[in-house]
């Protein structure tokens, strides 16, 4: 399908207002509104819809299977609390009445022939319950956890910023290298090789940003790192909407320390970049 170079939103005739050019949109959220961000940019991509000028994400949550190591790093000193095993309900009809309609649905997915394969044996644990968001039998599907979808190529440009002292920093490191460069990095074992079936080859354009000594979300305190996290966001803004008449640079991986300068990740960093155990839940005993 081929797009007009200025495509609209169509709007009801009495909707009151002109359609809205995509190419003046930056979809933005924090947290689990930034991996909905991300999702919500997979599903226009997926539908064939014409993209948004760019994507932001605060700490975007991207991996309910909380597979990352950066989620059970003792020395992390993130205000989120280290993942320590499934959530507890009390006994009633309606967790009784979940656990069945779970149970049908885990079948059904355990048989599925689907592309991307979205079930592993470490998510068949029936008796518990690991998220709030979606259960067990939910967790890879690509719109609940965007990393582990089989490409991450051809979304609109990314803005990507972590705390380098967060939970699920680790998480978001993986998704920015996935989508930069789809080659080296493709995700869950039990989806290898389905990047190169996809009709979407071309990297995505990502700006990673990591900010030493914050947390999840730390845009909400003030602090020097703050000021500088939305001057970068401001002139991200610009330049994918082309306010400033200038194209954006090469896809990076950025750690800004405390004074506000750039550096190339640590190494640290990179660690999970060779971590087997992605989109795999983990065993907590």
């Amino acid at each position: 399908m081929h797009w007009p170079p200025i495509c609209t939103f169509k709007s009801p005739k009495d909707a009151g207002f002109e359609p809205l050019n995509p190419k003046n949109i930056v979809i933005f959220g924090d947290s689990a509104g930034g991996g909905l961000s991300l999702a919500l940019g997979l599903a226009i991509r997926d539908a064939g819809l014409p993209s948004c000028a760019g994507i932001i994400g605060l700490s975007p949550w991207v991996d309910l299977t909380l597979s990352t190591p950066s989620l059970l790093n003792n020395e992390c000193i993130d205000y989120i609390e280290k993942f320590a095993g499934s959530i507890t309900f009390v006994e009633s009809q309606a967790y009784s009445e979940y656990k069945e309609k779970a149970a049908v649905l885990t079948a059904k997915i355990k048989k599925q022939n689907l592309r991307p394969k979205v079930w592993h044996d470490s998510f068949d644990r029936p008796e518990e319950i690991f998220q709030l968001y979606a259960p067990n039998e939910g967790l890879a599907i690509p719109y609940v956890s965007p990393m582990l979808v089989e490409s991450l190529c051809n979304l609109p440009p990314l803005l990507l910023v972590a705390g380098d002292d967060e939970r699920i920093r680790d998480e978001i490191i993986y998704f920015a290298h996935r989508s930069a460069e789809p080659t080296k990095y493709e995700g869950p074992s039990y989806n290898a090789g389905k990047f190169e079936k996809t009709p979407f080859q071309t990297p995505t354009n990502t700006t990673l940003e990591i900010y030493e000594e914050m947390t999840h979300v730390f845009q909400i305190i003030e602090h020097p790192s703050t000021t500088k996290s939305y001057e970068r966001i401001v002139e991200f803004i610009d330049r994918v909407t082309n306010s400033l008449n200038e194209s954006l640079p090469p896809s990076s991986y950025n750690y800004i320390n405390i004074k506000g300068e750039f550096n190339p990740l640590n190494e640290r960093h990179k660690e999970v970049l060779k971590w087997e155990k992605i989109g795999i839940l983990p065993k907590i005993n």
